[in-house]
């Protein structure tokens, strides 16, 4: 059997910069890592399901089993991922108890936010911030990050050194 992988979640808003640093973390981290955002989850599901459904819950614990799944199978893996608060981050790492794991808060100012927003124009204007209040609530983390004046190499030398790992 394979050496179980590590793992590496990024909890933070929409535009947030998560996808940013998974790209960044899978070109400077020594080992491989594979990219797996909720995202590409919710574009499994046709266009005309909304994001408040009943199928988003089950589709967050779908992912983390996915997670597990590569894990166990050797996968280093960085997960991009808007939590809605401890129990939904509590369901996810259920499913990965035993699997080596670095929980990241990604921050950002609201202003910086708004602005990213804008800039990409594939996100509903207004989206980071209907999150704020939820996303990071009461999760405990290992390392705390924000993207709003830190560059993504900074950033992702932040996490190789919380990992002790060289980037």
């Amino acid at each position: 059997m394979a050496k179980t992988g590590n793992v590496i979640v990024l909890n933070g808003t929409s535009s947030s910069g998560k996808s940013t640093l998974s790209r960044e973390l899978q070109r400077k981290l020594n080992d491989t890592y594979l990219h797996c955002q909720l995202d590409a989850f919710w574009n499994m599901t046709p266009q005309d399901i909304p994001a408040n459904s009943l199928n988003f819950p089950a589709m967050k614990l779908a992912m983390a089993k996915s997670v597990r799944a590569l894990a166990d199978t050797g996968h280093n893996v960085v997960v991009d991922i808007v939590h809605s608060g401890l129990k939904s981050h509590l369901e996810f790492s259920d499913a990965l108890v035993g699997v080596p794991t670095l929980v990241v808060k990604v921050d950002c100012r609201l202003d910086e936010l708004e602005r990213r927003e804008l800039a990409r124009g594939d996100r509903r204007i207004g989206l980071a911030q209907s999150q704020l209040d939820v996303v990071h609530a009461e999760i405990p983390y290992d390392l705390e990050i924000d993207t709003t004046d830190s560059s993504p190499t900074a950033c992702v030398e932040e996490i190789a050194a919380h990992l002790k790992i060289s980037a």
